[in-house]
């Protein structure tokens, strides 16, 4: 007996095939226009190729010629949670459990949109109603750890993690993930190897062979390579020394970002390139990142020392160009916001990350102070008359810039790691969650000497914190 388009389709997208088998979705449909069950397959097809656009217009059709689905709804709830459209998933995922109680994927998909709306001891709940209906799943408890840590309730997400883990231990997300509670605990032993299996999850590595395992360089080549975003660059090259104390005769090749070259030349006996280059010969690599497991760091042995430093001429020049220094008047760096970010979830946590402007507004009303934007981009209207815009072109420059500062206050972003390694005083605005590298409470960081970190009592909710920064800001003896 001969397949079936539908049948084929079904068999390519559980292949990950998912062209394919779009291509015989849609020959269904040509013989049969309203076939639901083909539109709601095509439409998870385009859903899994990232072509939101074409799977809603896919599964409100399906919907439209079934509206009873609870599956169709379940799909649709999950890719508006994809477009961002919250509210709109966490009603259709109410409707579809209204209807039926027990239905195990929509408690789960409700706790991961309602997570994303920071309502994250409400997430757990659905995650725990999810594993009580159906029962331990590697998935299941990966999303109960999910909301546990965001809750910073890290005992319990350690908890999930490893019952998933015994379950099926091969799961880089569960691995991945329990890393990133444990750096939280400060657990760092514990928590390095574990976050060497984030290439098992949606991070790809730049390179895969030869890697370094820690092993004697003699006088061999290593290639060093900046993996994720400048904030884990700039705080990650603190190992360096360490790395050439321990293998003095190695050959040590960094490449790195186009911003940080400039800035890294000042680390000796170190080839730089840019990270898009073609690297030169070498014996040996290893990511960034994974230079903490491979020199055994913990909270003992890590030190909060500055280990960089501004370019003492470029300094000197950026303080000719900076507002005049005035008795009285702090210079103040800041940075209220990540970056630019697209639409949708998937910049969900450097939006989160970030003050709405309108908010951070009140910590620059009535301050004696002349205050610096570190961020890079053309500055918003409302601050045109409030803050100095210096053109910045690298690291060096902004190093050199904040070298002229008395005080940096930014959102968690790269130029808190900068300021830290330059030893600059620094204000942390965090997020209730925290972020793996500041640990889940207090005020100082155990990697850099000269930091504070405001932290937010509740998710997403800036003002108190804003308000006491400022309180505090003004309080601040001024010379």
């Amino acid at each position: 007996m001969s397949e079936t388009a539908f049948e084929r389709g079904n068999r390519l997208a559980a292949a990950n095939q998912h062209e394919q088998a779009i291509a015989a979705f849609s020959e269904c449909l040509r013989r049969n226009a309203q076939d639901w069950q083909a539109l709601f397959n095509r439409g998870t097809a385009q859903m899994r190729l990232k072509h939101y656009p074409l799977a809603l217009e896919d599964y409100l059709a399906a919907a439209a010629l079934n509206p009873s689905s609870s599956n169709i709804k379940c799909n649709l709830a999950v890719l508006l949670k994809e477009l961002g459209e919250l509210a709109l998933a966490e009603n259709l995922l109410l409707e579809v459990l209204q209807a039926e109680p027990e239905h195990v994927d929509a408690w789960s998909n409700l706790g991961v949109v309602l997570q994303y709306a920071l309502r994250y001891d409400d997430a757990v709940i659905c995650h725990q109603n999810a594993l009580q209906l159906a029962g331990a799943s590697a998935g299941r408890l990966n999303n109960l750890g999910n909301a546990l840590t965001c809750a910073l309730r890290l005992d319990e997400a350690v908890n999930a993690y490893q019952q998933g883990m015994a379950l099926q231990a091969d799961d880089a997300f569960l691995g991945f993930n329990l890393s990133v509670a444990l750096l939280l605990q400060g657990r760092y032993r514990e928590a390095w190897p574990l976050y060497e299996q984030r290439w098992g999850t949606i991070m790809q590595p730049r390179y895969r062979e030869r890697p370094w395992q820690g092993q004697d360089l003699g006088q061999q080549r290593l290639l060093i390579w900046a993996e994720q975003g400048l904030g884990d660059t700039l705080q990650m090259v603190r190992f360096l020394p360490e790395l050439q104390r321990r293998h003095p005769e190695a050959r040590l090749i960094l490449a790195c970002q186009h911003a940080c070259l400039r800035l890294f030349a000042q680390l000796p006996n170190i080839e730089l390139v840019p990270l898009e280059d073609t690297p030169p010969p070498h014996d040996w690599q290893l990511p960034l990142m994974s230079l903490p497991l491979r020199l055994d760091v913990t909270l003992a042995t890590l030190s909060d020392q500055p280990y960089l430093q501004a370019d003492p001429a470029l300094a000197s020049a950026w303080d000719a160009r900076l507002p005049a220094r005035q008795r009285g008047r702090l210079r103040i760096g800041i940075v209220w916001e990540t970056g630019s970010w697209g639409v949708g979830i998937a910049d969900h946590g450097r939006q989160n990350k970030s003050v709405p402007l309108t908010e951070f507004m009140p910590l620059l009303e009535d301050m004696d102070a002349d205050f610096v934007s570190l961020q890079l981009g053309e500055l918003p209207a409302t601050l045109q008359d409030k803050v100095f815009a210096p053109e910045i072109g690298d690291f060096a420059d902004t190093a050199a810039i904040i070298s002229q500062l008395d005080l940096v206050i930014s959102v968690d972003t790269s130029v808190v790691h900068l300021a830290g390694a330059l030893g600059k005083p620094v204000w942390v605005l965090m997020r209730a969650e925290s972020a793996p590298f500041f640990m889940a409470q207090g005020e100082t960081s155990p990697w850099y000497a000269s930091m504070h970190i405001w932290r937010q009592a509740n998710p997403g909710d800036w003002p108190p914190l804003i308000a006491s920064v400022a309180k505090t800001l003004r309080q601040l003896p001024r010379d």
